[in-house]
């Protein structure tokens, strides 16, 4: 189990703007992440949304939009 997070500061605010114009062509777990600022998900769906979200134009490494968060912290 993973969580993925939402980070609506800074630059990841534009990135998720662009997110909220397009959510049809974002796997369904960003989608989730558009209505709660954390959502439980598999590694495996976690990675998929991860590297579809790295290959958006508006990526920002600081911060990314979504982030894993360990459960175990």
């Amino acid at each position: 189990m993973r969580y993925l997070c939402r980070s609506n500061t800074g630059t990841a605010a534009a990135w998720w703007l662009e997110v909220e114009r397009y959510p049809g062509g974002a796997p369904g777990i960003v989608r989730e992440l558009l209505r709660s600022p954390t959502v439980v998900c598999d590694p495996l769906e976690a990675e998929q949304a991860l590297a579809w979200a790295r290959a958006q134009p508006r990526w920002t490494d600081s911060p990314p939009p979504l982030y894993l968060r360990d459960p175990n912290v």
